[in-house]
């Protein structure tokens, strides 16, 4: 049986950049390896989310196949389950970021910490916050965080708005929930608002969790000891996404009929992976490029000799993007290239397996935050016939007229 591998490289489109002679990262870089798979290609140029600017579930939920206008209830089931917690229905998940606030205005919706001190807080936290409702807290990656209320006086309710700048709730008709990038417009905090009556009890929870967590923060040992560091502080959580549903994703081994495993480190794509019955391979988020994908690629090269199909995701192209380094992205796209997709041209059979290349959304560099360009797909097939380059206006130019919309590309990829 054919092999495919569905690479998904998280933010990777760009928009021209000058100090790039006005090419995007994604065009500046040297794809060695990548012409190999380029002699026998398929380009698209598919739109994830139309007009709203897609977070990273929407956008992996799309290229997967699954449509987020149909399956989505919010990101923070998916980012609990990935970190272990297992939500049900009726409990309350929530995506969670330890930032910085400075006399009630926004500093930073990121405050980077270590594996260590992220735990140490959420212990903290799990411990000394008492709140009208049972929960669990537990520690990410990063900045991140999840956040399950597991039983309160009411009934939880989804319909609540975030108290993250730049990311907005939108609820629709057929009980399905997603937020988008909107752009951070005012730097003044926010309280959490109840979108219907039914959420009225959610929001006061939410906002009363965030106060007294805001205390038991500045008390912590990890504040004190950063702060004598000189180092940045958290003193400050902000919600995104919470869902009290889940969203029941048919299984991607039984839509298409092969058995597919994930190699994922990050939450919410092992969620995913878990949520669409894939056989979750976890990685270390190496904070070391070239170790985390050697990692990566020897795990991926494993799960081909062993599945139908791999799903890869690579998280680190995003993440210089909302710092605004755009020479780390492309130079991170070259390592890509020179480390995993050298080692899967030497294990996939060019004449008869699939290697998908594509992103979950679009993150400029230079605005620092996500945007709904579409987005560049290559799919290497020996059916297909030659491109010199991939990159965004490549396949602008030279689209494949069959994927219209990201939900268009696995349906396309599995009927090869």
């Amino acid at each position: 049986m054919s092999k495919t591998v569905f690479i998904i490289v998280d933010g990777m489109a760009d928009l021209p950049i000058k100090r790039l002679q006005n090419k995007t990262p994604l065009e500046y870089a040297i794809k060695r390896n990548l012409y190999r798979f380029l002699k026998h290609s398929e380009f698209a140029y598919p739109s994830v989310l139309g007009k709203m600017a897609a977070q990273s579930d929407a956008g992996v939920m799309a290229d997967l196949g699954y449509d987020p206008f149909k399956y989505s209830t919010g990101r923070g089931w998916f980012e609990c389950l990935g970190l272990g917690m297992e939500p049900k229905d009726g409990e309350l998940s929530i995506r969670v970021n330890f930032g910085t606030v400075s006399n009630g205005m926004l500093k930073d919706v990121r405050a980077y910490l270590s594996k260590e001190e992220l735990e140490s807080l959420s212990e903290e936290i799990n411990e000394k916050v008492k709140v009208s409702a049972d929960f669990d807290f537990k520690a990410g990656e990063g900045y991140r965080a999840g956040l399950v209320f597991r039983s309160g006086k009411k009934a939880f309710s989804s319909f609540v708005s975030n108290n993250e700048p730049g990311y907005t709730a939108k609820f629709f008709k057929n009980g399905a929930k997603l937020s988008f990038a909107s752009g951070i417009k005012s730097r003044k905090i926010q309280r959490i608002k109840a979108v219907k009556k039914e959420a009225e009890y959610t929001a006061e929870l939410l906002n009363d969790f965030i106060a007294k967590a805001q205390k038991v923060i500045k008390n912590s040992k990890v504040y004190k000891e950063r702060k004598k560091k000189d180092l940045e502080v958290p003193n400050y959580l902000f919600f995104r996404d919470s869902s009290n549903k889940d969203p029941r994703l048919p299984s991607i081994n039984e839509k298409y009929g092969k058995r597919w495993a994930a190699v994922v480190g990050m939450p919410l794509e092992r969620g995913i992976g878990k949520a669409t019955g894939m056989q979750v391979l976890n990685v270390n988020e190496n904070k070391n490029i070239k170790d985390d994908f050697y990692e990566k690629a020897e795990k991926t090269a494993l799960a081909i000799s062993k599945f139908d199909a791999v799903y890869l995701h690579i998280k680190q192209t995003d993440s210089v993007s909302h710092l605004g380094k755009f020479l780390d992205k492309y130079a991170i796209i070259e390592s890509v290239d020179k480390i995993i997709i050298a080692k899967l041209s030497h294990v996939l059979d060019l004449n008869r397996d699939t290697l998908v290349l594509t992103c979950d959304h679009a993150t400029s560099s230079e605005l620092r935050r996500h945007i709904n360009s579409n987005i560049p797909v290559m799919i290497s097939n020996s059916k297909f016939g030659f491109h010199s380059d991939f990159g965004e206006s490549e396949c602008k130019r030279d689209h494949s007229k069959t994927i219209k919309k990201a939900t268009d590309i696995m349906p396309f990829v599995m009927s090869l």
